[in-house]
């Protein structure tokens, strides 16, 4: 009987975390996934619109293209960080949260460089091409981490949605039109779920 009020009495207090934090956590956290998915989808449109010829960059507006998006990001993460620095300790919930998407962040910074070494050692841009293929498959476990841990099923369809990016990209990977699929999963799947996400902390 000990043992089964012991559990229950953690998973109240689980429950309790996810609704205490969830609007906080979904606040700040929408904000960045907006602005990522914005800037570096609206990257990846331009990039696409240059391959195709629909604009030509020059060099100076490659470099633009390639900087900016990560300098407005790191500033708006910079603010966001400056937003909570009054904040309280975070609960289990969102210490999972984070710790997964975290994780994945990590899991980032050593693939690319495997990624690009390869790539510039082949000479070969297929090799470049398939990194985000990796990247979208790692978030699809993310988010649907994120859909065992929160519940909510929209997170699990913005899990399914990164991995029917990942079948797409996987096909389109010699296509010019692989940089537009990235955009638009950008900007509908990690900006929508950062838009849904900020409407949720304000209910």
């Amino acid at each position: 009987m000990s043992e089964k009020k012991d559990t229950f009495e953690a998973d109240l207090a689980f429950m309790r975390s996810l609704v205490s934090e969830g609007s906080r956590a979904e606040m700040s956290g929408g904000i960045v996934f907006l602005g990522a998915g914005l800037f570096y989808g609206l990257q990846c449109l331009v990039q696409w619109a240059d391959l195709v010829k629909l604009i030509r960059l020059n060099t100076f507006g490659h470099l633009s293209a390639a900087i900016l998006p990560t300098v407005a990001l790191l500033a708006l993460v910079g603010w966001v960080m400056w937003r909570d620095r009054k904040q309280g300790p975070k609960g289990v919930a969102t210490r999972a949260l984070n710790a997964a998407f975290g994780s994945a962040g990590l899991a980032n910074c050593f693939i690319v460089v495997v990624f690009g070494y390869w790539a510039l050692n082949e000479k070969s841009f297929l090799i470049w091409a398939l990194y985000p293929v990796v990247i979208c498959a790692i978030q699809g476990a993310v988010w649907y981490t994120a859909y065992m841990i929160r519940k909510k099923i929209w997170l699990a369809g913005v899990s399914a949605g990164w991995f029917i990016t990942t079948l797409v990209l996987g096909v389109l990977a010699k296509s010019p039109h692989y940089v537009l699929a990235i955009g638009i999963a950008l900007i509908v799947l990690m900006s929508g779920s950062g838009l849904t996400m900020m409407k949720l902390a304000k209910k």
